[in-house]
């Protein structure tokens, strides 16, 4: 899929800071970005099949080459093709004219990811291609790059990223502050404070979005406990005190929660631009581990690698709360007045969020949950795990299962799951945009008690039967 028969290795080599024909221009305004699937992200096929098509990147002219780039920008692939041309040539579009040299490090992709990459380096002399034979993980991939990077600006940037124009001045302007060490951006998809409400769904929906938000919030910050590093700017000071990403935490997860401690230890600022917006599919990569089941483990021996070098507990990241997560919250509260008897234990898909533990007089869990009570810190590996799960808290205390709307892609998502609630579960109230909620006790418990869960819907007051 070399865009009309050019042999990527054939191309000439020229000077870097060329205008491409690639990025906004060279994929339709139409494409949709939204995922299919997650864990791993999936996109759909008339989205894959528009990218792969597009011909590959070439520069329509030759300008001065820069010696001294002022910004280095890392991007590690493995595999996932269309997402490598997703963020890279969105990359090249977005930073024509830019003092910026592209560190590409490979972990082993057998895609046809390699022979593309070797496309871009030999037409564009600021992309440089280092290859590793096996994956080495997020952060010894990134430390290769960061050994050899020349920029006075560091930026690490996921493969599974679409960036807009002009995100790269504004994000790497926070650095001309010596105070900030470290500086990532607002996006769609990050799990923390960085996450914002977005509602684009095609890429230039995507763009006009970010020229929005980018005049909207220019210049305003604030203070973040983790910069996660799908897309973070370091400044090169900072770097040369603080030092490489700490590879005991081997193929990835806790690296940015880490370098983010270790940049307040030296005195300097993290911070989240609200006027740069960068698109992160999110679980590319890393879902992978999910699906074969690795996931959990990783996460688990990564946290206590964590909380042993920090001698602390490691907490969930909160979500800032837009409005309209304030109002479901609101009506998931009221649904559950509708039909949970008071004192009821009830688990809650809640990705660690607390707010959506506050139900009134039941007494609710997160959901997946450790030992000691806490939210778990991730998904279920596969349905059989969230299966087990289920049934670990069932046995626990837990006599409701609450999936706010929020999270209703786990149905999708862990197939077998679904189909374990609906062999073994009576859903007792489904409020679409609001929450589903089953109850846990099987139907032989019913029986048994000779009490329908209509007639206990019913019996609090709800109206009708809103069962599926």
């Amino acid at each position: 899929m070399n865009g009309g028969g050019v042999d990527p290795f054939a191309a000439p080599k020229s000077p870097s800071w060329a205008s491409i024909a690639v990025g906004r221009a060279a994929f339709p305004g139409d494409l949709d970005l939204r995922p299919i699937s997650r864990w791993p992200t999936q996109l759909a096929e008339a989205t894959v099949s528009a990218v792969m098509a597009a011909p590959w990147p070439k520069p329509e002219s030759i300008p001065d080459a820069i010696d001294e780039p002022k910004t280095t920008i890392i991007v590690v692939t493995l595999d996932n093709f269309v997402f490598n041309r997703l963020c890279l040539e969105s990359l090249l579009a977005s930073t024509v004219g830019a003092s910026c040299e592209i560190l590409v490090v490979d972990n082993g992709s057998t895609d046809g990811t390699v022979k593309y990459l070797h496309h871009l380096s030999n037409w564009f002399s600021h992309v440089q291609v280092l290859i590793n034979d096996r994956n080495m993980g997020f952060a010894a991939s990134n430390n290769r790059a960061l050994s050899q990077a020349r920029g006075n600006n560091l930026v690490l940037l996921n493969n599974d990223t679409v960036l807009p124009s002009g995100w790269l001045p504004r994000l790497t302007g926070y650095l001309d502050d010596p105070q900030i060490g470290l500086v990532g951006p607002v996006t769609n998809r990050a799990g923390n404070e960085a996450q914002i409400e977005t509602s684009y769904r095609t890429i230039a929906e995507f763009n006009s979005t970010a020229e929005d938000r980018a005049h909207a919030y220019r210049s305003h910050s604030f203070d973040i406990r983790v910069a996660t590093m799908f897309c973070t700017a370091i400044r090169r000071e900072a770097f040369a005190q603080v030092g490489l990403l700490d590879e005991r935490f081997e193929i990835g997860l806790f690296e940015d929660d880490d370098y983010s401690m270790r940049m307040r230890a030296a005195g300097y600022c993290v911070v989240c631009a609200e006027d740069v917006l960068v698109h992160h599919f999110g679980q590319a990569s890393i879902g992978k581990l999910a699906a074969a089941g690795r996931y959990g483990e990783l996460f688990h021996a990564n946290r206590r690698r964590w909380e042993e070098k920090w001698n602390a507990s490691w907490e969930p990241y909160s979500l800032r709360q837009s409005n309209d997560y304030l109002e479901l919250a609101e009506r998931v509260r009221a649904a559950v007045t509708q039909v949970v008897p008071p004192g009821s234990t009830v688990a809650v898909v809640s990705k660690g969020d607390e707010s959506l533990l506050h139900l009134g007089d039941c007494i609710a869990w997160h959901f997946p949950r450790n030992d000691d009570g806490n939210y778990s810190g991730f998904y279920p590996a596969d349905s059989r795990d969230a299966i087990e799960q289920l049934e670990r808290a069932r046995r626990a205390g837990a006599s409701y299962l609450i999936i706010p709307h929020t999270s209703l892609w786990w149905l999708e998502h862990y197939a077998e799951f679904a189909s374990h609630l609906v062999r073994n579960y009576i859903a007792v109230l489904n409020q679409p945009g609001t929450c589903l909620i089953y109850s846990l006790a099987t139907h032989e418990q019913l029986a048994v008690k000779g009490a329908g869960v209509s007639a206990g819907v019913s019996d609090r007051g709800t109206g009708n039967d809103q069962r599926t």
